[in-house]
C-alpha cells in the first residue's frame, strides 16, 4: 500500500498501447486461428477471409481518418505520444509484417487443401481435360460480362469504386498504353470446373487477355484493389433528410479518397501508372505474393460440402422455461440467457406472440443492425398492421449496414411503424425492446436488454447475453429512454439503468473508484483514458483486476507500481465474444452492457448499462466470467509492452465448455 501513496503520472504516454497497433495486434490473432492446427481446414481458410475483411474496413476508416488528420496538419499525438503521420508508419510496417505471415499461412492452406481433394489451379498448370472446361467456361460465361477499357490520351483513367478488384494491362503498340479489366462481381471468384477443383476468375481472365485486346503486345498484367476512404460525413443539422443524407453519403463513399493500393504483379511502370493516378505514397502500396481480395475465401468456404473440414454444427440449447408462452415465462421470473450456447429464439417468439397477441398495445425496438430478411422486422410490420402502437429506432449509421438498413426503414414506415432515426449527433447503440400489454385492467411492460444486435444470423456466430424481465422499475426505466430517444433528448431520471452520454461512463468511474477487493470485466475493447487510469488506481490500492477484452486494448497491464494487479485476457476462437459483463466484488454487483469501455460508446452513442440484480442470474453471468477466466486453448495474455502470448498449456476451451455447459446449467 505504500507504493499508492508515491506520486506517478497515470496520463503518462508510455503508461498506454496505440489503438491502432492493438487492433492490429486483435487481427493478428485472428490470424493465429487460421494457422492454428486444431481447427478444422476450411475454418482455418474462413479465418483468412476474416482476416481481410477486418483490414478492409480498418484501412477504409481508421487509416483514412489519419490521413485526413495529416492532410489537414494536424499533428497533435493521441494519448499514448503517437502524432497521426507516426501512426501511419508504425501501421504500414505492421501490416507489411502481418502480410508476409498471411502469404505464408495461405500457400500452406492451399497445399493442405490438395491433400484433402480440393485444388485450386493456377490456369497454366490445369489438366487438359480442365482446361477445356475452363476455356469453355470463359466463352460461355466470362467473356459476355466483361468490360475491358482503355487508357490513354482519349480515355481516362476511370474512377474505380472502393474494393473494386482489377486487372491492369501494360501493351505495346504504336505508342505504350494501359488497359483495364474490372473483375466482374456477379461471377462467382471460385470457378469449379469439377467436384472439389477449382480455378480463379481472374487467373481465368489473365489468361484471355489476347482476346480482351487484339491486336496488341501485352508486355505484362497486374491484379490490384483499391481501398477507399468510407466514412461517412454529416451535418445533421443541415441535413433536412437523414435518410436522404446516408444514400447521398454511400453513393459517394465509392468513390472517397483512395488510401491503399494492393497489387500482384506488374512491371514497375504499371506501378508508377497507378501510384500517380490514385496520387499514392510509397507507403500505400502493399505488394502482394498470394491472390488479392481472400476475404472471398468466404465464397469458397460456403461453397465446398464437407463436414469433416468444418466446425461440427452447434444448435443452441432452448431453455425450458420458454417451452410455455413468452408473457407466461417472464411473469414467473426475470431470465438471462448466454447466446448462441442458449437459442435467441424466445426473444423473436416474444416479438412475435407480441404481434398477435390483442391485449398488445405497444412495442418499441432499436434497430441497430438486424440483417437480411429478418424475422424481427417481419413481426413489428405485422404488429402495426394490426393497429397496435410500433415504434422503431432505427440507426441508419451503423457504419457499413446502412443499405439495409435504408431498406428496412422504408418498408417498416410503409406498414405503418413509426420509424425514428434516433438522436442528432448520436448513434443509437443500446439494444432495447419493450412491450407493453393490458393485463387485468393494468399496463405491464416486458422488457429485453441485450448487448447484441437483433440479428437472427449473427447471434448463431456472436456470443451475447440477453436480460429478459417484468420488472416493473426497469420497465418505467426503458419506457424514459425510449420517449428520450423518440422526443426531445434530455437527461431522465432513471432509477436502475444508466444511459451514454448522461452518465454511463461517471457509473463506471465510480463503481472502480470504490471497489475494495475484485472486478471482472469483460468487453470487446477497452480506450478511454480516464476508465484506464481508474484502473490503475485501483491495481495500486490493491484490487485484482481481471480483463476479459477481446480487440482493441490500450491497457498497459504488469507494470510495476502502475498495474501490477491487472491481467488482461483476450479470447479468439469459434465464436465472436461480443456480450459486455462487469462484475464488482465488494458490493456483490453484476452488470450487463451494450456499451464498451471507449470514448465513442461513453460520449458518442447511447448506451445503456444495466444492474443484474436477481441472485441466480447474478450467479449465472460470474460464473460466464469465472470459466472464460479458465480459458487456455483460445485465450491470449496481453503483455506490457503490447504483444499477446498463448498459455503453455493449451488444455481448456471456455466455448467449447459453453457448448455443454448452458445444458447441465439451465436454469
Amino acid at each position: 500500500m505504500g507504493n499508492a501513496k508515491k506520486k506517478i503520472n497515470l496520463s503518462a504516454p508510455e503508461l498506454y498501447i496505440n489503438r491502432e497497433l492493438s487492433w492490429l495486434e486483435f487481427n493478428r490473432r485472428v490470424l493465429e486461428e487460421a494457422q492454428d492446427e486444431t481447427n478444422p481446414l476450411l475454418e482455418r481458410l474462413k479465418f483468412i477471409a476474416i482476416f481481410f475483411t477486418n483490414l478492409d474496413e480498418f484501412f477504409m476508416i481508421r487509416v483514412a481518418g489519419l490521413k485526413k488528420m495529416v492532410a489537414a496538419g494536424i499533428n497533435k499525438p493521441s494519448f499514448d505520444g503517437l502524432t497521426p503521420k507516426e501512426q501511419l508508419k508504425k501501421i504500414s510496417k505492421k501490416t507489411r509484417e502481418l502480410f508476409r505471415e498471411t502469404e505464408k499461412t495461405y500457400k500452406k492452406l492451399i497445399s493442405l487443401l490438395m491433400e484433402e481433394g480440393i485444388h485450386i489451379y493456377s490456369y497454366s498448370k490445369l489438366p487438359s481435360r480442365l482446361k477445356k472446361k475452363a476455356d469453355s467456361y470463359f466463352k460461355e460465361f466470362v467473356f459476355p460480362v466483361l468490360t475491358p477499357l482503355a487508357v490513354d490520351l482519349t480515355h481516362p483513367f476511370p474512377h474505380l469504386p472502393s474494393l473494386s478488384f482489377n486487372i491492369i494491362v501494360e501493351m505495346i503498340g504504336s505508342e505504350l498504353r494501359f488497359g483495364l479489366v474490372p473483375v466482374p462481381k456477379v461471377l462467382p471468384r471460385f470457378v469449379e470446373l469439377e467436384e472439389g477443383k477449382f480455378v480463379y476468375l481472374e487467373d481465368l481472365i489473365v489468361n484471355h487477355l489476347s482476346e480482351l485486346f487484339p491486336k496488341q503486345q501485352i508486355r505484362s498484367f497486374a491484379t490490384f484493389k483499391i481501398t477507399r476512404d468510407a466514412d461517412i460525413v454529416i451535418q445533421e443539422d443541415e441535413a433536412d433528410d437523414l435518410l436522404e443524407a446516408i444514400e447521398k453519403g454511400l453513393r459517394n463513399r465509392k468513390f472517397g479518397e483512395p488510401v491503399r493500393l494492393e497489387i500482384n504483379g506488374g512491371s514497375e511502370l504499371t506501378l508508377s501508372f497507378l501510384k500517380d493516378e490514385l496520387e499514392l505514397a510509397e507507403e500505400d502500396i502493399y505488394r502482394m505474393n498470394i491472390p488479392l481480395k481472400l476475404s472471398d475465401l468466404w465464397n469458397l468456404y460456403r461453397q465446398v460440402e464437407r463436414p469433416d473440414l468444418k466446425f461440427p454444427p452447434y444448435v443452441p440449447y432452448y431453455p425450458p422455461q420458454f417451452e410455455v408462452e413468452v408473457f407466461t415465462a417472464l411473469k414467473s421470473g426475470s431470465s438471462v440467457l448466454f447466446h448462441p450456447y442458449e437459442s435467441f429464439d424466445p426473444i423473436v417468439e416474444l416479438i412475435e406472440e407480441a404481434a398477435d397477441d390483442p391485449n398488445v398495445l405497444a412495442i418499441k425496438q432499436t434497430l441497430y443492425r438486424v440483417g437480411k430478411n429478418s424475422p424481427i422486422v417481419e413481426a413489428l410490420s405485422r404488429a402495426a398492421q394490426k393497429g397496435k402502437e410500433v415504434t422503431a429506432i432505427v440507426e441508419l449509421k451503423a457504419r457499413f449496414d446502412e443499405e439495409s438498413n435504408i431498406v428496412w426503414a422504408k418498408k417498416l414506415e410503409e406498414d405503418g411503424v413509426h420509424v425514428v432515426y434516433g438522436v442528432p449527433g448520436l448513434k443509437t447503440h443500446a439494444k432495447l425492446l419493450m412491450i407493453v400489454r393490458k393485463e387485468e385492467g393494468k399496463i405491464k411492460r416486458y422488457v429485453h436488454i441485450g448487448t447484441g444486435n437483433y440479428n437472427v444470423e449473427t447471434v448463431k456466430i456472436y456470443s451475447d447475453v440477453s436480460y429478459l424481465t417484468s420488472d416493473e422499475t426497469t420497465g418505467e426505466d426503458v419506457s424514459r429512454i425510449f420517449n428520450v430517444i423518440t422526443g426531445y433528448f434530455h437527461p431522465p431520471q432513471l432509477k436502475k439503468l444508466f444511459i451514454s452520454p448522461v452518465n454511463l461512463k461517471e457509473k463506471i468511474l465510480s463503481l472502480i473508484e470504490e471497489e475494495k477487493e475484485r472486478i471482472v470485466a469483460k468487453m470487446n475493447s477497452l480506450v478511454d483514458p480516464e476508465v484506464i487510469q481508474a484502473i490503475y488506481r485501483a491495481s495500486r490500492r490493491g484490487v485484482k483486476v481481471e480483463l476479459l477484452v477481446r480487440g482493441i486494448c490500450c491497457l498497459r497491464p504488469g507494470i510495476k507500481e502502475i498495474s501490477e494487479n491487472v491481467k488482461v485476457i483476450s479470447i479468439v476462437g469459434k465464436y465472436l465474444e461480443h456480450a459486455r459483463i462487469f462484475y464488482f466484488q465488494s458490493k456483490d454487483e453484476v452488470f450487463i452492457s451494450s456499451a464498451d469501455w471507449m470514448p465513442r460508446n461513453f460520449h458518442r452513442r447511447v448506451e445503456t448499462l444495466c444492474p443484474v440484480e436477481e441472485p441466480e442470474l447474478k450467479e449465472k453471468l460470474k460464473e460466464i466470467l469465472e470459466i472464460q477466466l479458465k480459458d487456455t486453448a483460445k485465450a491470449r495474455i496481453l503483455q506490457p509492452d503490447g504483444s499477446y502470448v498463448r498459455p503453455e498449456r493449451r488444455d481448456f476451451n471456455s466455448q467449447e465448455y459453453f457448448e455443454k455447459w448452458v445444458r447441465e446449467y439451465s436454469l
